[in-house]
This record gives structure tokens, C-alpha cells and sequence, in this order.
């Protein structure tokens, strides 16, 4: 893909509209390019060019590179410039298998060190997520999803945990932005979510198990599908 191909495919997700820096928008532009595969990995780009061809400064280029650098994303190598990785079907999964265990224990973790506060807290940012979905804001439901995420890593109260699964968040915020989309799937979630708030606050911990399983589950039925409409590998 040449840097002419490369901006037309960035100015279709590009998202002006919201009040965020440049290189913020370079980024969500870049990661949803990605990992629809609408950019394929091995893809080369050169900073300068696509700059130029955007009419702004490197500076938020590169920063958004740096950021997709960290998240694995692409490869950034001295000499070399910036490759696209990209997400394979194979990725997937693999994060799949991985966040099944994770969140699981996150989860159950979680449930151990709550108490009534903590649950009515947990209740009230699922209500947000409905009405959120009610007014089919779906930018909204996924951002509720994640602080939904983050509420239950912050009380499983355990950093080693949390330094292993953070490298996987592209990912997960990807698969979280595929899972959104669809109406039917974002209702399915929603109930998922208040499936897992039941679990952890009446128990058993099996029960957790089971939830987080079948959610996960669900949702990567939805990514590998959809991943497979877009051709990818």
C-alpha cells in the first residue's frame, strides 16, 4: 500500500468531530484501519509522506505510531521506519484463550474484595451502560464497558495482574469496539454484564466462571466472524 492508498484509508475513519488532539484521532484512525485490516501487515509507512499528504506536522504522526508501537500494533525499528503487524485470526484467539483465564480470576478476585458500596457502584455504571444503549450511543456503551472492565481489575487489587493483561488492551478495545456494533450483540453484552454483576455479588464463584466464560465466548464468536468478512487470516 503506497502513502496515497494509506491516507484515503485513514481519511475514512478519520473523526473530527471530537474535541480531542490530532494525534488522539491519528490513533483511533490508525488502530481501526488495523485491525479491520483495511491497512495489511507488512504495510510500510513512511512519516514524512504521509504527512505531507495530510497537510500537518510529523509530530502527531509519530506520536500516534509511538502509541500503536506500544501496542504492538506495529513495528518500529531503527533504520527500518514503521511496519504494520497487524491482527490475525490467530491473534485473536490467542488473546481469546488468554482473557478467558484473566478475567476470570480478575473477576472472582474482585467479588472476594467487594462490599455492598462497591456492588451498588458496580449497579449504577451498568444502568449508565443501558441508558447509554437505550439512546443507541453506542461510543458511549463501549466506554461504559470498559470502565466496566476497569472497575473489576482496580477491585481484584492485584498490579501483577493488571501489568500482564494491559499489554493486551488494543486488542480488547478493538474486539469491544467489533462487539458494540451490531444491535442484537450490544443487547446480548448488556445482559452478559448484568449476568456477571449477579454472579459476583450472590455467587457461587463457579457460577463467575461460567458467566465470564460464556460472554467472552460470545463476543469472540462475533470477532472471528467478523474478521472473516474482512478477509483476514
Amino acid at each position: 500500500m503506497d502513502t496515497e492508498h494509506l491516507m484515503l484509508t485513514l481519511c475514512e475513519f478519520l473523526d473530527l468531530s471530537k474535541n480531542v488532539p490530532i494525534k488522539d484521532v491519528l490513533y483511533d484512525a490508525f488502530r481501526q484501519a488495523i485491525t479491520l485490516g483495511r491497512v495489511p501487515a507488512g504495510t510500510a509507512i513512511n512519516e514524512k509522506q504521509l504527512a505531507q499528504a495530510l497537510h500537518i506536522s510529523r509530530t502527531p504522526i509519530r506520536a500516534a505510531l509511538d502509541q500503536l508501537a506500544s501496542d504492538r500494533l506495529v513495528d518500529r525499528k531503527p533504520g527500518s521506519g514503521v511496519t504494520v503487524r497487524g491482527i490475525s485470526k490467530h491473534d485473536a484467539e490467542e488473546v481469546y484463550e488468554i482473557r478467558v483465564v484473566l478475567e476470570v480470576l480478575a473477576t472472582t478476585k474482585a467479588a472476594r474484595n467487594m462490599n455492598d458500596d462497591d456492588f451498588e457502584a458496580l449497579r449504577q455504571l451498568l444502568e449508565e451502560g443501558q441508558r447509554m444503549n437505550a439512546a443507541n450511543d453506542v461510543d458511549g456503551v463501549v466506554r461504559n464497558w470498559d470502565e466496566f472492565n476497569q472497575f473489576i481489575f482496580k477491585m481484584a487489587d492485584s498490579p501483577r495482574l493488571q501489568s500482564i493483561i494491559e499489554p493486551l488492551q488494543a486488542y480488547t478495545r478493538y474486539f469491544r469496539n467489533v462487539s458494540a456494533r451490531p444491535e442484537i450483540r450490544r443487547n446480548e453484552a448488556m445482559e452478559e454484564h448484568w449476568g456477571i454483576y449477579l454472579a459476583m455479588r450472590f455467587g457461587p464463584e463457579k457460577k463467575i466462571e461460567q458467566v465470564v466464560r460464556t460472554h467472552l465466548r460470545n463476543s469472540y464468536g462475533l470477532i472471528s466472524a467478523e474478521m472473516a468478512d474482512c478477509g483476514i487470516k
